[in-house]
């Protein structure tokens, strides 16, 4: 993970809480992108396997379940704050219309 100090943010960006609000935001789309991909795993029929042992008749092994235990993601935290440090997070500031 790259250390983004409140200099550079403030060296490049004009406002800091802005700055916070925005990697805030980059990390919650971060982790419903994680979620969807999670789901769409989940989605996939589990294939066993049948092993013979000495002491049961048959051992079933969900390999699919063992792999999407193992899988680790990158916290996306992390993610927002590289992405920030990177400049490659666009953004804009929308104002509401006043009213008539």
């Amino acid at each position: 993970m790259k250390n983004l100090s409140l200099e550079q943010i403030l060296s490049r960006h004009e406002n800091l809480y802005a700055s916070v609000v925005i990697m805030a935001k980059r990390a919650r789309q971060v982790t419903d992108q994680q979620k969807i991909a999670i789901d769409m795993e989940k989605v996939v029929p589990p294939v066993t396997e049948a092993k013979e042992s000495e002491d049961y008749d048959e051992v079933e092994i969900d390999r699919e379940a063992l792999l999407r235990e193992h899988k680790k993601f990158p916290k996306p935290t992390s993610v927002a704050i590289e992405e920030m440090h990177d400049n490659k997070i666009q953004y804009e500031f929308v104002l509401p219309e006043p009213e008539k």
